[in-house]
């Protein structure tokens, strides 16, 4: 083949007139797929379909995690966020910190034995459960046994892991080796699974089934205030972890009614609120609201230097500003004013020099200050997380994004309860005093941003990604790719990206060289990613789900570069 010849592999878009259930395993899918049969709606398939790749995909998300689900029932609609909570005993000072500036994939302040990245000490109070049992109570139509059971099967009986959960496996080995239980469950017999056709490795495993099964029959008491919890705090603390049972017993899920919602052209688009990328993607949209992107043409040097520059001055404020709002003072309100954002984009018009600082929100503000203002935590520049998206044939629908945080999370399976455990204390800032620094039972910024995007016959799109910080500009792409260019889902995904989330741009090398040689010379940074996918979109940019529902036909749109899967009925 020629040096200078680049394959192009893309998946093939699903289509249906019933439904569409789109996630990141086949098995996940093809059980929302059959919990839509069995007469659930769009929550039940997203319950269901989530715990199942907790099970398919233990490396990436399950009920150890947190995050955030956004819905439409009927006429109602909002966000329930059940993201990961700091331990009640957590404190600004509880990592010793070794001097260097900026360690790992948050670029903090490196920690003495990395405490904060994996570890006892690394984890947060999980709302995965929480968060997943109150939605199915508020809006679930089916019993919840038929909503756990298919997860709780795949757990006892076992499955064949997709290729990529099992090229996951391989990469994540030093945790396997680094953590007994981790490595039992994931290595028996010392050695990785397998997938050749002649032996495919049968993963089971049995004590999330029991898990599950508490689950299933006791609900969210189950699990925060039973034998679950017990275990976990008992074994966290045998090994200096901070846990306790009340950190279990008081965790509740957030409901906001509409969640966070602005327009963009002539959609209603939904996200979460508060301390999660909602907010920072909803800044970036509302200045790209001021230009008129179409007209510069997709992927044109005018119009990416348009959205390098928005998705920027959201990032300078999102470091300024955003904390748990029970915590710190935050302009909310201010942040996403019409006003604001007027003024914002003409700096970006102005802003020849591409500095890229925090604007001063709070002279939008109608609330004043009431904490004391806190200096920012603005990161040096993750590999857990899930995403679903499901619309179902009534126009229910849920975006569902589901993390344990880097791959492993903790990498701690307390014993006896098969669960992965999350690494949420990195999140958090490690230095004390700034506003997204560690304090007891805080909630820590997060980067998760699923999206529903409704027009005036209700969900029209379900949306979200993985992959960290990058997730904001994924998402944020998608859209313009979506509503600017009206592509459908495996198109908007497919089309060459770039990442705004690092202090160079990460550039797809399939962009031309003619717009890249144009942004250098208007004075960006840039990283173009290897010519083989192996180097680029295989893991270095967040991976995507689309799902759309115009005139009665449903698409699905997946990540090529992982073993997503759409499926619609």
């Amino acid at each position: 083949m020629n040096s200078n010849t680049r394959l192009n592999i893309e998946k093939s878009e699903a289509q249906s007139h019933n439904g569409m259930v789109a996630t990141k395993d086949k098995l996940a899918s093809n059980i929302g797929v059959e919990i839509l049969k069995l007469g659930g709606n769009a929550i039940d398939a997203g319950v269901a379909a989530c715990l199942a790749v907790g099970v398919v995909e233990p490396e990436s998300s399950g009920i150890g995690g947190g995050g955030y689900m956004v819905f439409q029932v009927e006429n109602t609609g909002g966000v329930i966020g059940f993201p990961m909570k700091g331990p009640l005993q957590a404190t600004p000072n509880m990592y010793e910190l070794t001097g260097e500036p900026r360690v790992g994939n948050f670029g903090w302040p490196g920690v003495v034995n990395d405490e904060n990245i994996h570890g006892y000490r690394s984890i947060a109070v999980p709302g995965c459960v929480a968060g997943l049992l109150e939605a199915h109570k508020r809006f679930g139509k089916l019993p919840l046994s038929e909503v756990v059971d298919p997860a709780l099967n795949l757990a006892r009986k076992g499955f064949y892991p997709e290729w990529f959960t099992l090229y996951k496996l391989g990469w994540l080995v030093d945790m396997l080796l680094r953590y007994p239980e981790l490595g039992k469950t994931f290595m028996p017999n010392g050695v990785l699974p397998f997938g050749t056709p002649e032996a495919a490795f049968l993963l089971k495993q049995p004590d999330l089934a029991d898990s599950l099964e508490i689950i299933k029959v006791q609900g969210h008491d189950g699990f925060y205030k039973g034998d679950i919890a017990k275990n976990i705090v008992s074994d966290v603390q045998k090994n200096d972890g901070i846990l306790t049972l009340e950190d279990f017993e008081e965790y509740k899920p957030f409901y906001w009614e509409s969640g966070l919602e602005f327009r963009y052209r002539d959609k209603t688009i939904r996200v979460p609120p508060f301390a999660s990328a909602g907010i920072t993607s909803a800044m970036t949209m509302k200045l790209l609201n001021h230009a008129n992107i179409t007209k510069m043409g997709h992927n044109s040097p005018k119009m990416l230097d348009t959205y390098i520059r928005a998705a920027k001055m959201s990032y300078a404020d999102r470091f300024e500003y955003l904390a748990d709002p029970n915590v710190a003072d935050v302009p909310w309100e201010g942040l996403l004013s019409d006003t604001y954002s007027e003024e914002r984009f003409e700096e970006i018009l102005n802003n020849n020099h591409l500095e890229f600082k925090h604007g001063n929100p709070w002279k939008h503000q109608k609330i004043t200050q009431t904490y004391n203002k806190l200096e920012g935590s603005a990161p040096s520049p993750d590999n857990g997380t899930t995403h679903l998206s499901i619309i179902d044939g009534d126009g229910n629908a849920v975006a569902i994004t589901n993390t344990i945080m880097s791959g492993f999370g903790s990498g701690i399976i307390p014993k006896g309860t098969g669960i992965v455990m999350n690494n949420g204390m990195m999140w958090y800032d490690p230095v004390p005093g700034r506003v997204n620094s560690i304090s007891p039972g805080k909630y820590p910024l997060n980067n998760m941003t699923p999206a529903l995007v409704l027009n005036k016959d209700g969900v029209e799109m379900s949306l979200g990604a993985t992959g960290g910080r990058r997730i904001t500009n994924c998402v944020t792409s998608l859209l313009v790719n979506l509503i600017d260019f009206n592509m459908t889902p495996q198109n908007a995904i497919d089309a060459p990206r770039i990442d705004c989330s690092s202090p160079k741009i990460t550039v797809d090398p399939r962009i031309n060289s003619e717009t890249i040689n144009t942004l250098r010379a208007f004075g960006h940074e840039i990283n173009i990613l290897g010519n083989d996918y192996s180097q680029s979109r295989f893991g270095q940019l967040a991976s995507p789900v689309v799902v759309t529902r115009q005139n009665s036909i449903f698409k699905g749109g997946v990540d090529t570069f992982h073993a997503a899967y759409a499926a619609g009925l």
